[in-house]
């Protein structure tokens, strides 16, 4: 019994071993980020707003020939002691042009930006080596102004304020210290992120 026992405990600690090599600390609990968002909500959603109905108080435009710069994002996360949960604070910008037609006829062009602050969190599942992946979620604010330029150069102006929010189905980030990543999902940094990070003290 004794015997069997010891045997157990050996295979214990020799399994614990291999998964602690396997497991790669960076002891790194400090991540910054630069990334660069495509797709992002605006270029999908419904394009009233309080503003386009007074212009327009049939309510029947639609908006053609959208064209967004995408939506740039700094951001900073805190990965805890255990390197599997970060959380952090996230910023950045989005701007989008596109011509306005109501009942068929021209009515101008719009142009929005967009501003988002929102604190993240995100789960890190796999941490080895160069290979991270992870998921998450984050939820802020986000605020928009819009401008309306009739073709008697007449112009507009309105805001926008929402809910921001992204849904990070999938995150991977290749390297060390230094490292690229890209998100895939939904939300205020579009359905594809990609950036680059670097990880201190």
């Amino acid at each position: 019994m004794k015997k069997a026992l010891f045997i157990v405990c050996i295979m214990l600690l020799s399994t614990i071993g291999v998964q602690s090599q396997s497991y790669m600390r960076s002891y790194d609990h400090h991540d910054f980020q630069i990334g660069y968002g495509m797709f992002t909500p605006d270029q999908f959603m419904n394009v009233n707003s309080t503003m386009l109905d007074e212009q327009f108080p049939e309510k029947r435009y639609v908006r053609d020939n959208y064209s967004g710069t995408g939506a740039l994002f700094l951001t900073y996360r805190h990965v805890g002691k255990n390197e599997n949960w970060m959380w952090g604070v996230t910023a950045g910008a989005s701007a989008n042009t596109s011509k306005i037609y109501n009942v068929g006829q021209y009515g101008g062009e719009l142009k929005r930006t967009f501003i988002t602050a929102a604190f993240e969190g995100e789960y890190r599942y796999r941490n080895q080596g160069v290979v991270q992946l992870y998921s998450g979620l984050g939820l802020g604010y986000t605020y928009g102004t819009e401008t309306l330029t009739t073709p008697e150069q007449i112009t507009s102006t309105g805001n926008i304020s929402t809910i921001g929010y992204q849904i990070n189905v999938i995150g991977v980030r290749l390297g060390t210290k230094y490292a690229g990543f890209a998100e895939f999902g939904f939300g205020y940094k579009g359905i594809i992120n990609i950036g680059f990070s670097v990880q201190w003290f």
